[in-house]
């Protein structure tokens, strides 16, 4: 208190220069209607900067929510699409998905895993596909009750069935281990016409991944007359370095028919 004293007496004649200051501000704003309004036309103005400054600031920080909201909806419609589909022979199996956010991820070694927040608990099973709004990402390899490990699709055991979406002809793709960004195509024989360009996508065999998924586009072909099968370079569509949110496949007939088709090697 006795340090306020000796402030208010050390500065007296400049507090007494505010207040008149201050109040004859007010007798020109309640006296005068243009000074009045140009007041209030700056404070409002002044106001709107700062809520709106306020709202980006809130609008930045909802941006994880927006997004797993949005990754709900678009699981859901995943869902809803491969039910849609079964009513052809062609249509993939039905397929519930899982949506996940990665947690942990690597792309430069020979070997990649990538680590995502859902597992036991949120049906996650090893073994279930794993994709993205941009192509194929891994293979569920092991699971804890709330985390699980993918087996990359950048992983030297990594083999995924694919094929041409122009002519439906069946190929193998494997990791080289040397650019996150290209992969290889086995197995397509040299009759096939392929060209740069030309879409790869999931053949849906395995029942691990839905059929139809966009994988990458044909970046070199290196055809030899000698050999039965041509040597094809791909670009995955997916940049694994800004791999963010993914989606878990789970094919509900998918133990059907693996039962069937045991039956045929007994």
């Amino acid at each position: 208190m006795q340090n306020l004293f000796q402030f208010l007496n050390k500065h007296n004649h400049l507090l007494l220069f505010i207040l008149l200051e201050m109040f004859a501000l007010a007798l020109v704003f309640q006296n005068n209607t243009f000074h009045r309004s140009a007041f209030l036309n700056s404070s409002n103005g002044i106001t709107s900067m700062v809520y709106e400054k306020i709202t980006n600031i809130n609008r930045y920080f909802s941006l994880k929510e927006t997004n797993e909201m949005l990754l709900l909806e678009n699981t859901k419609l995943r869902s809803i699409l491969t039910f849609i589909k079964t009513d052809s022979i062609a249509s993939v199996f039905p397929y519930k998905f899982i949506s996940a956010e990665v947690i942990n991820n690597s792309v430069h070694k020979p070997n990649n895993y990538i680590t995502i927040d859902k597992g036991r608990n949120d049906g996650v099973k090893k073994g279930m596909g794993v994709i993205s709004s941009s192509g194929v990402v891994g293979i569920v390899k092991e699971t804890s009750s709330h985390f699980s490990t993918i087996l990359s699709i950048l992983h030297s055991k990594s083999k995924v069935s694919v094929e041409l979406k122009k002519n439906n002809f069946l190929g193998s793709l494997e990791w080289q281990g040397v650019n996150y960004r290209k992969a290889i195509i086995k197995d397509i024989p040299v009759h096939v016409d392929v060209r740069k360009g030309d879409t790869i996508i999931t053949s849906g065999y395995s029942s691990v991944f839905p059929k139809d998924i966009a994988i990458g586009f044909i970046s070199d072909i290196r055809t030899n007359t000698n050999e039965n099968f041509h040597k094809i370079g791909i670009t995955f569509i997916q940049d694994f370095k800004s791999l963010k949110y993914v989606n878990i496949c789970n094919s509900i007939l998918k133990e059907e028919k693996i039962t069937l088709e045991k039956l045929n090697n007994e």
